[in-house]
């Protein structure tokens, strides 16, 4: 008789053996599946942030003012590999003509600052750092873009206090005790047509001594166009070529976990005298965001490795009790003259019988399951999925531990002659 003719006997009449080794190979084959897809989407959805969030460095002029934050030094640097987005952003105060603010501390005063918004010049509004930490969330309208001219995006708080909507223009203008403007620039004037309506997500604290252009609904977007436009006028005796992004300029990265790389090579840059320059690496939002979802990657790998060791021991321990009880069967075996490692084939084929359909029922209550799984640990949310791959590489580890399982559990026994096996059982 054939050691496989041996094997399926000898799972047949065993029923109760076979039963609990059914369920034990069940049990372990559908937490590692589970634990492994775990892993995969988690490291998936860590890829996925590094794209829609990313990270950003701030490029500030340092106070000595020596370098500048303009358009040549920004267009040198979007170039840089890692570089996948930019904006420019400049900060800027004018009176709002007819347009009733937030109350702040000018409230009731009739002087300029009861109506003086805190104006922010922008290439791109979307990558404005407010939006990007989601303390600011467009309410209507859309966002303004690098081609935009003469537009602006203000809060709900303000809109609704003014009866304004998308398409209505408001003007901004220059007068007497606006910040930072000379008296030859008073009267100048700008109508802005409203693209867009922001909501704030969260109250920041004010006090009474808070002035309306630092409330954060206060805040008026303007296009990065207009801002450049009002440069020439604010400082005269500079042309359009020495503007300055006052609030700097943002490098929005690739792959955020190359952030020290990327200073590194910004800072090699012949462009810029890097000494006049503050350079601020952020990766707060995306460390906030995959910071959860690499923990529920690390936990899923250490189950999965410790379900492999846990495997082998109780396979092992389990495979040795019963070998042990079979050392009989293996002596007469030995004794007719069946090699060691015809006896291991029928060893482990009683294993891999009841390891097929074992596998076939984990696989379907893990696809079962894990399309039905969120990930919650530790506040990440990872939407899990079965695949092939994951099934194919589980059912080559069970594949692995079972023949080690077995190997350990046999090879005491297998190594004996049958004379050693009768002294052992007498």
């Amino acid at each position: 008789m054939s050691a496989t003719q041996r094997a399926w006997l000898y799972v047949r009449r065993n029923t109760k053996r076979t039963i609990l080794l059914f369920l034990l190979f069940g049990i372990l084959m559908t937490i590692s599946l589970l634990a492994v897809a775990l892993y995969t989407a988690s490291r998936a959805s860590v890829s996925e942030l590094r794209e829609r969030i990313g990270g950003y460095i701030m490029i500030q002029t340092g106070q000595d003012g020596k370098e500048r934050t303009g358009d040549i030094l920004l267009n040198q640097l979007k170039q840089l590999d890692n570089v996948k987005d930019w904006n420019g952003v400049d900060t800027y105060y004018m009176y709002a003509e007819g347009v009733k603010l937030v109350p702040g501390s000018y409230s009731g005063t009739g002087e300029a600052g009861e109506c003086m918004p805190k104006c922010i010049g922008c290439l791109d509004t979307s990558l404005h750092e407010r939006f990007i930490t989601s303390s600011f969330q467009m309410a209507e309208g859309r966002h303004i873009t690098p081609d935009d001219v003469h537009t602006v995006i203000l809060s709900k708080d303000v809109a609704e206090k003014n009866g304004l909507s998308v398409g209505d223009t408001v003007t901004l203008s220059v007068v007497e005790g606006v910040r930072d403007w000379l008296e030859n620039a008073y009267g100048t004037q700008v109508n802005l047509k409203i693209v867009g309506i922001y909501a704030t997500t969260h109250n920041e604290p004010a006090s009474p001594s808070t002035p309306e252009s630092e409330l954060q609904e206060n805040i008026f977007f303007t296009d990065s166009t207009t801002a450049k436009e009002l440069f020439v006028i604010r400082f005269p005796n500079r042309t359009i070529g020495d503007y300055t992004y006052s609030s700097g300029i943002m490098l929005f990265l690739k792959d955020p976990s190359r952030m020290d790389e990327t200073v590194s090579l910004l800072k090699q840059q012949p462009c810029a005298d890097w000494d006049g320059l503050v350079v601020t690496p952020n990766d707060t939002a995306y460390q906030k965001a995959a910071g959860p979802i690499l923990k529920a990657a690390t936990i899923s790998r250490f189950m999965l490795l410790t379900i492999l060791v846990i495997s082998i021991v109780i396979l092992a321990l389990i495979l040795l009790m019963w070998t042990r009880e079979r050392v009989h069967e293996i002596g007469i075996l030995i004794s007719l003259g069946r090699p060691a490692g015809d006896i291991y084939r029928q060893l482990l084929l009683e294993n891999y019988i009841v390891a097929v359909p074992a596998y076939i029922v984990s696989v379907l209550i893990s696809a079962i399951l894990a399309g039905q799984l969120v990930s919650a640990v530790s506040g990440a949310s990872v939407q899990v999925h079965l695949d092939a791959v994951h099934a194919i590489l589980i059912l080559a580890c069970s594949a692995g531990v079972i023949f080690l399982a077995v190997l350990i559990a046999s090879a005491a026994i297998l190594r004996k002659r049958p004379r050693e096996i009768l002294i052992d059982l007498i």
